[in-house]
């Protein structure tokens, strides 16, 4: 099996590695960050059968101004690069795919003096994009430990209640949720639940949003898992839920369960809504509780 040490000793300082295990399933994480115009994050993890029968599961965490199509094929990649692997390790390759064709092929195209031009308008770009979420305040699962209140973490810590888990073939899923009256809220609530270091070293954490005041507030971030975040969001509009806020925290047990996911996630993200009533009543801390017909 490929070694991080082994995989940087190849790529010197082109690319950063950083690895994680999971002793009850003993799948192995990796993150490997591409530098260039993309600042690509990819992680990908590593069952226990792998490579010999187990084929690698890669996510992709950042790709600034790469298409769908593009963030798929880096992943389609993969699995073809498995298949034809016969049993051998394929990172390598792979990464290396990914840095010739993103890293390098992009750069070695442009003039010397557009080249840096472009990278340092990539870099700014970067910046006024988390520059304007945070003076908006639009959470986002990866920024949100990054601009803190603690004055406002103080008053939502008490309000976060937990689910049931949801375990399917090693994977398990677990809902949080908050009672929030405004997006300052709901980065608070991210920031604290993922204080918890097992919480935010999960493969995804999904979020979604609804706030009622005298216009509608929503939004989401799938964090990775194409289509989680809007499906969260439908779910929350569906139920009529009001002023609340849900993060769905998945961690990735080696098997890949299809669409089935899908049906976990919004299943523990309801579970969670009505075992703590946050469905049938407005938050409390509003002083906005809906009274019950008799």
């Amino acid at each position: 099996m490929e070694d991080n040490a082994e995989l940087q000793t190849i790529f010197d300082n082109e690319i950063t590695l950083k690895s994680d295990s999971d002793q009850t399933s003993g799948t192995r994480s990796i993150t490997i960050s591409v530098p260039g115009l993309h600042s690509i994050v990819l992680l990908v993890h590593l069952p226990q059968g792998y490579p010999s029968t187990d084929a690698p599961v890669a996510e992709i965490y950042e790709s600034f101004g790469l298409t769908n199509a593009q963030r798929d094929e880096i992943i389609q990649n993969l699995t073809t690069i498995f298949e034809r692997s016969g049993g051998q390790v394929c990172l390598y390759e792979w990464i290396e795919n990914v840095r010739e064709k993103y890293a390098i092929v992009e750069l070695d195209a442009a003039p010397e003096n557009a080249r840096d031009s472009d990278i340092k308008k990539a870099e700014l770009d970067a910046v006024q994009s988390f520059e304007s979420d945070s003076q908006t305040l639009r959470p986002r699962v990866r920024t949100a430990q990054l601009v803190r209140d603690l004055k406002r973490e103080a008053v939502i810590a008490p309000l976060i209640v937990h689910g049931t888990a949801i375990v399917d073939r090693k994977s398990t899923f677990i809902a949080h949720a908050c009672p929030v009256k405004c997006v300052e809220d709901v980065r608070s609530f991210l920031a604290l639940v993922l204080d918890d270091h097992k919480i935010e070293r999960a493969i995804h954490n999904m979020l979604a949003y609804r706030i009622i005041g005298e216009c509608i507030v929503k939004d989401n971030d799938e964090d990775g898992e194409h289509g989680a975040g809007s499906k969260l969001s439908t779910l929350l509009e569906l139920l009529k839920a009001e002023n609340v806020a849900i993060l769905v925290t998945r961690w990735y047990g080696g098997i890949k369960l299809g669409p089935d996911r899908f049906k976990h996630i919004n299943a523990c993200a309801r579970l969670v809504l009505e075992e703590h009533g946050l469905l049938n009543e407005a938050n409390l801390h509003h002083g906005t509780r809906k009274k019950k017909k008799r």
